[in-house]
């Protein structure tokens, strides 16, 4: 009887997953992606949209498109629930029984409990809310008799990313004189350093980079209260605000919180170095969702997207190990490049200790995007027709065709 597995989340970790456990166990199983987007988006890349370099759909691919040379069932809904016991999987409009569950459902703005912050910000999320913030500021750029503030809360990757992108939109749009008179201004705010996990000569650059552009950065502020046309900074200090974009952190999602199994003190999904719950082996967590410890205690890992696609394959080859009673095996996280674009004619490239600066970085990035849009819209293809050849008639069909 065939198994039936269920992943919930089409991002990074959990497309991936589901092409890995396709690929792994083609006819032995009965694959269902669940997402309640259409579209799996390269999020790396959003940040372009606020300038216009690129539109939601540059850099999105529809689910059901990449499955479709597959049997991976794309079920585009929303999950409300899991019931680990009983193995279900509760949405709006049915009840999914699964034998293997792999969680890559994300996460979701942490406001960290500020006052008016998530009435009054524009969240920096996905490629629709990057749509709605450069909406809103191109609007303003063409009002050239009121002030433009423009405030981004997070000086993480998101946020060095989105004040290069406002800095280009200023540019394209015409309006750098009004930054040079102060009609128009870009602030930057964090609680400590900007990328304060990042090598100390990657953030001395990029302060240096983005306030000699004209970015004011407020670094070591936080913000207590943000207010419909101000935000206010510790210890009261007001700043005035056109717009807020919060790029200031992350929590689990509410269907996370919501599950009833084991998880870190932030609320995360704890999880064995073979990925799974340690409160069930049926359960498998992957991507942003996730807190994953060994015998020595926690694993520090940071929520990007390389992590997400080794941890789903991983995962997608414990699954088959279980299912055929064979031993898991443990995820080692590796240390890969990061790439971050500061508009288009600079961006910096760390590894370890190790940073390059340069507009290169931007074009390799570039191509990074391209890669992943196009591996995914055609591997599935070209997968499915090394399954075929491996059916006897056509194998010899091959080997008559192609006498190599």
């Amino acid at each position: 009887m065939k198994k039936r597995i269920v992943i919930i989340g089409g991002g990074f970790g959990g497309l991936e997953s589901a092409l890995s456990l396709w690929e792994i166990l083609e006819s032995q199983a009965d694959i269902t992606l669940i997402d309640r987007n259409a579209c799996h988006s390269f999020i790396p890349s959003i940040h372009e949209i606020i300038s216009g370099k690129v539109g939601a759909r540059d850099i999105q691919i529809p689910l059901s498109v990449v499955l479709s040379p597959t049997t991976v069932t794309f079920l585009q809904d929303e999950v409300v629930s899991i019931d680990p016991w009983n193995r279900q999987v509760i949405t709006p409009s049915r009840v999914m029984e699964f034998d293997y569950l792999v969680l890559s459902s994300g996460a979701e703005d942490n406001f960290f409990g500020v006052p008016g912050a998530a009435e009054f910000s524009h969240p920096f999320r996905s490629p629709e809310s990057a749509e709605r913030i450069s909406a809103t500021v191109k609007g303003l750029l063409k009002n050239e008799k009121r002030p433009c503030r423009l405030i981004v809360a997070g000086g993480g990757t998101e946020g060095v990313e989105v004040a290069g992108e406002l800095l280009d939109l200023v540019r394209e749009t015409g309006s750098e004189h009004d930054m040079a008179s102060g009609r128009i201004t870009v602030a930057l705010i964090d609680r400590s350093r900007l990328l304060n996990t990042f090598p100390v000569k990657a953030q001395d650059f990029v302060e240096e980079y983005l306030s000699h552009r004209g970015v004011k950065i407020f670094a070591g502020s936080r913000i207590t209260e943000v207010r419909k046309r101000e935000v206010v900074l510790d210890p009261g200090a007001r700043y005035g605000m056109s717009v807020l974009i919060w790029t200031g952190g992350l929590q689990p999602s509410k269907l996370l919180r919501g599950l009833p199994l084991s998880k870190d003190d932030q609320g995360w999904l704890r999880v064995t170095e073979s990925l799974q719950s340690p409160d069930t082996d049926r359960i498998y967590g992957v991507g942003d969702a996730i807190s994953m410890y060994n015998e020595r205690g926690a694993v520090a890992l940071s929520r990007l997207a390389y992590h997400a696609l080794d941890q789903a394959r991983v995962a997608g080859r414990n699954i088959a190990n279980h299912i055929r009673g064979r031993r898991t095996i443990a995820y080692s996280p590796k240390t890969k490049p990061q790439l971050l674009s500061l508009g288009k004619d600079m961006g910096i490239f760390v590894r370890g200790e190790y940073v390059f600066s340069g507009q290169s970085v931007v074009l390799l990035k570039k191509m990074v995007q391209i890669r992943h849009i196009m591996t995914y819209l055609t591997r599935p293809s070209v997968s499915a027709l090394s399954a075929k050849l491996r059916e006897p008639k056509l194998r010899y069909l091959m080997r008559w065709l192609l006498p190599i």
